[in-house]
């Protein structure tokens, strides 16, 4: 059975060892090519772009396959790992400040944050006046060429999603050596910040909460009443769409089931997010959910050659176990939804560590503590669903985000979740099912 931890491929590698036998001759002449030399030569082509078949190699060299099933996934991994070390020394050397206020037709107000692949401001359009938010590539064009691309992309990407939980994003430009694109200002809070204020409180209401992140904004933040989604009085008003308890367990469906819905669409469009989590999800004073940041997002399709390079980018504690040998679909986002709930149940991450290494080693392979033990007033049935998304095997999981939103839908109706954990003999059959697909 094929190992669904090895990167895969349809056909032959297309490669030729210099001074090794020509493919068609025997395969005892073929297999004498020192494992070093192919070693170098699967290094290469990963670092080429392409995705080199762990199972080929050992079906050319049979007799190296021993040697190359147990190595090869582990060059695969150091790779990736080498590529991400290069991507957090270029981050590591964001500037504090640009040598400009204004870029294309905006005036930059102040800095709201940074992530991997951009620092965001809040900016005034100076010929409509509306406040924006203004994303910056942190370092200049000539710099980071291959960034620029990729920065590029998450531009056009996002904007040609347009959904009522994507923020959107109007315009992408070049300025001062800088890309940039600005997208619709957000009025909220981040998941990841209310469930910290959870943590130390009974209750909140959103738009207290937004006030409160307000107050902690540096001078020239805009708080103009024309940004608040709700007037105050209704925004105050203990209602299941304002105001939110560790305990509101339907209220986390429903926040779950908006982020399912712009999911949904983005797949449908044939885009993956591939960096769900709490830190880019935002909520509203009205409770409305808004998800962003696309920097990473790639083709629902394939795993592309020019996805190759950033399979490992992101938020390692959230990302599905497959993403770190380079593979990924539908179900990785689904996962990562997944473990954005669980935190929000539990109040506190799926996995912690101390260094990189043994965070990565955790989430592929070691199972969560169960929410119901942290929290033991966590509804079974929303357990399940959170135990549905976040299963090692992906053939364990939720198959598309319709059947996710369907049972959260079902247990905010109060009515009976449909599926159930997935037993070992059901995944095993998928496995081989796809993998017969695969063949064909």
């Amino acid at each position: 059975m094929t190992n669904p931890d090895i990167p895969q491929s349809n056909g032959e590698t297309g490669f030729h060892l210099q001074g090794t036998p020509q493919p068609g001759r025997e395969a005892d002449l073929r297999a004498r090519a020192p494992v070093e030399l192919l070693a170098s030569q699967f290094v290469a082509e990963l670092r080429e772009g392409h995705r080199p078949s762990v199972q080929t190699y050992a079906k050319r060299y049979p007799l190296h396959a021993d040697v190359i099933l147990e190595s090869f996934p582990v060059l695969y991994m150091l790779e990736q790992a080498r590529l991400q070390n290069e991507a957090q020394t270029i981050r590591r050397s964001m500037p504090q400040q640009f040598p400009f206020t204004r870029i294309g037709n905006c005036e930059l107000l102040c800095e709201l944050g940074r992530g991997g692949m951009g620092i965001v401001f809040q900016g005034r359009n100076t010929h409509s006046g509306h406040i924006v938010a203004v994303k910056i590539l942190p370092w200049r064009v000539s710099m980071v060429p291959d960034w620029q691309d990729r920065f590029r992309e998450e531009a056009r990407i996002a904007a040609e999603l347009r959904h009522r939980h994507i923020v959107p994003v109007y315009h992408f430009g070049q300025e001062h050596g800088y890309c940039y694109y600005t997208m619709q200002f957000i009025n909220g809070v981040s998941l990841d910040q209310i469930i910290s204020r959870l943590c130390v409180t009974d209750g909140i209401v959103y738009q207290d909460e937004i006030a409160r992140e307000q107050k902690k904004r540096p001078d020239g933040f805009c708080a103009e009443d024309q940004l608040a989604s709700v007037p105050p009085t209704e925004a105050s008003a203990s209602s299941d769409g304002a105001r939110l308890t560790r305990f509101s367990w339907k209220a986390f469906a429903q926040i779950a089931m908006q982020v399912c819905d712009a999911l949904r669409y983005a797949h449908l469009q044939q885009v993956l997010h591939n960096d769900i989590k709490p830190g880019n999800i935002l909520v509203d004073a009205k409770g409305q959910v808004w998800l962003t940041d696309f920097g990473l997002s790639g083709s629902v399709r394939s795993c592309d050659s020019k996805n190759q390079a950033k399979d490992l980018h992101g938020t390692l504690r959230y990302m599905a176990p497959e993403r770190f040998v380079g593979r990924h679909d539908v179900r990785s986002d689904i996962y990562s939804l997944g473990l954005t709930l669980y935190e929000m149940l539990a109040m506190q991450p799926a996995f912690e560590a101390v260094t990189e290494a043994e965070l990565i080693r955790k989430v592929q392979h070691n199972s969560p503590v169960r929410p119901s033990r942290l929290q033991r007033q966590v509804p079974k049935p929303l357990e399940t669903i959170v135990l549905n998304c976040i299963a090692k095997n992906p053939a364990e999981r939720y198959q598309a985000v319709e059947s996710l939103y369907s049972d959260l839908l079902l247990f905010g109706r109060g009515q009976r979740v449909t599926s159930t954990r997935r037993n070992k003999l059901a995944a095993l059959w998928s496995d081989w099912a796809s993998g017969e697909k695969r063949r064909q």
